[in-house]
């Protein structure tokens, strides 16, 4: 029976390395960090006073004690909850109130922590869940104490995954032994990992993109070198020389962040950049754009960055992360498609030229091994290649469920697939994702993707590059798309540029069904992973409806 416990124990070499730069710490060796995982377990026993543990929640950020208490929840055959970091919540309360949530929704018997997000954050939090033993693991206990041994693995529970929210609330993602372990096999498959591949991850663990490559690498045995997300944000090419430096080959990330560093470099490159280690890059978890993918690889191609690193993907926490990929160093495909077939039901229709009136669709490669996708109807009935629907999953890695959802609630088609809520469609094997199914609208009787609108609203001149949300509305009984945009523009300018979004709108979707509202920075909502979050962007709008906002000036039209 498969043990996550013994199964990432059995990957350990002399060669497993835990660096963790931003911290300062020693680098810990894979041996050294299961033996302070079972101190630190035994620590948590003791906690919950000999009471063994079925669900523990991690709240921290990206470090050794991280990895550790994961590797130690494992070890407790108990359940490990990672939960989001309060960057994406509004203030102390609001991250409080939403920790509570999650804590009452997966009964958690214990909280993990290390002091790494501040002793106010984490007494708000501890004042919100009273009932709940908060242990910190700053240091590994000296102590050792008996820990009875792992007894469950195979379907049992291993880890539940709290999804991002775009579009709805949280979930908990219920994955077991067997479905990390099979998830585990379909990333090494995907991209070719060795042991002898180094992970350079800055993603939050607490996301399944950070969370699951980081599994990848213990069980292969690889060196692995940790930042935290904001070494990046703040400094993306100090970071990238960093990233260099380590000799890390493998780099999973969301297609901004390929965007974010080709920004950064036009300001200038570090002197002895030197990315030639780096053989796969992962590009998902949000829509993949072709110029990005270009963009990036003209930026860097000087300075060592091998051709087609960085592979397009798509994956998602249901399916313990990946569900296709492009193989390491293939050549880039995408298809020009006309707007008009990407309705769900229609046939995709390649266009003669790329032109306002199409969209370019990035192939994320083919199914990894041990997953099964097919496009499908509302019904759940499988539609032909080349036929835009719903993406439904199915194999060994897939969840078997949402966390306390009835049965008739749970998102599955009548013979046991997985609906995704994601819409794309298949060629030649391949799949092709172009948004999700919740984020689509109908106006005036034809279909929009809130994607495609938000990537024509952020090249409009005077648009926060990442910070817009496009979402449908229906109060008079005719569906409109809204657009909110942060910017510090105020006045006749703000106007102009309101204008300026719905012409090119107009222009290159045919949509004149367009509200637009101009907002401050940092009013729009974004989930715990960095997308923008639709519906609490749909909720700021309901709130203007009835106060309006006033900044900047508020520009309304």
């Amino acid at each position: 029976m498969t043990h996550l416990w013994y199964e990432l124990a059995r990957g350990l070499r002399d060669e497993t390395l835990l660096h963790t730069p931003s911290r300062s710490e020693e680098p810990v060796g894979g041996a050294a960090l299961f033996d302070r995982a079972e101190r630190t377990a035994g620590a948590v026993l003791a906690a919950c006073e000999g009471r063994a543990p079925r669900r523990i929640g991690l709240l921290m950020a990206n470090g050794e004690p991280w990895v550790r208490g994961l590797l130690a929840a494992l070890r407790l055959d108990a359940a490990a909850v990672p939960l989001a970091l309060p960057v994406a919540f509004g203030g102390a309360d609001a991250y409080a109130a939403h920790v509570r949530r999650i804590a009452e929704d997966a009964s958690l018997d214990a909280m993990l922590v290390d002091g790494s997000l501040g002793g106010r954050i984490v007494s708000r939090v501890a004042e919100a869940v009273p009932d709940v033993p908060f242990v910190d693991i700053a240091e590994p206990p000296t102590a050792r104490t008996a820990v009875p041994e792992p007894r469950g693995g195979g379907a049992a529970t291993a880890i539940i995954q709290y999804t991002s929210g775009s579009t709805s609330a949280p979930k908990g993602v219920v994955v077991s032994h067997d479905n990390v372990s099979a998830g585990l096999d379909a990333i090494e498959s995907g991209t070719g990992w060795t042991p002898e591949d180094r992970l350079g991850e800055w993603l939050p663990l607490f996301h399944d993109m950070g969370l699951f490559t980081l599994l990848a690498a213990l069980r292969m045995g690889s060196a692995v070198t940790l930042w935290q997300p904001g070494d990046f944000v703040r400094r993306p090419l100090k970071w990238l020389a960093e990233f260099a430096e380590s000799r890390s080959t493998i780099q999973p990330a969301p297609n901004f962040f390929y965007d974010y560093l080709v920004a950064a470099a036009a300001k200038g490159v570090p002197d002895g950049l030197d990315l030639s280690a780096w053989r796969y890059g992962g590009n998902g978890s949000e829509p993949v754009r072709r110029s990005s993918l270009e963009a990036f690889q003209r930026t860097f191609a000087p300075h060592g960055l091998r051709p087609q690193v960085v592979q397009p993907n798509y994956g998602l926490a249901e399916a313990t992360l990946i569900v296709s990929t492009g193989a390491p160093g293939s050549a880039y495909r995408s298809l020009d498609v006309e707007r008009s077939s990407l309705s769900v039901g229609e046939r995709v229709q390649e266009a003669a030229q790329a032109g306002p009136a199409t969209r370019t669709v990035v192939s994320c490669g083919t199914p990894v091994e041990g997953v099964e996708v097919r496009i499908g109807d509302a019904a759940g009935n499988p539609l032909p290649e080349g036929v835009v629907g719903e993406v439904q999953i199915g194999g060994r890695p897939v969840t078997g469920g949402y966390l306390g959802l009835p049965a008739a609630e749970q998102p599955f088609t009548p013979d046991g697939r997985l609906r995704t809520g994601d819409i794309g469609f298949l060629r030649d094997g391949e799949l092709y994702v172009m948004g999700r199914l919740k984020a689509m609208a109908v106006v005036r009787g034809q279909n929009y993707y809130a994607e495609d609108v938000e990537e024509v609203v952020k090249s409009t001149p005077g648009v926060d590059r990442r910070h817009c949300a496009a979402f449908a509305w229906d109060d008079d009984g005719e569906e409109r798309m809204v657009v909110i945009w942060e910017t510090k523009l105020a006045g006749d300018t703000a106007r102009a540029v309101g204008e300026a979004i719905r012409t090119r709108l107009a222009e290159h979707l045919g949509l004149t069904a367009v509200e637009t509202l101009a907002v401050s920075p940092q009013t729009l909502p974004f989930t715990s992973s960095g997308k923008v979050k639709r519906s609490g962007a749909a909720d700021l709008y309901r709130q203007h409806k009835t106060a309006p906002i006033t900044a900047p000036e508020g520009q309304h039209s």
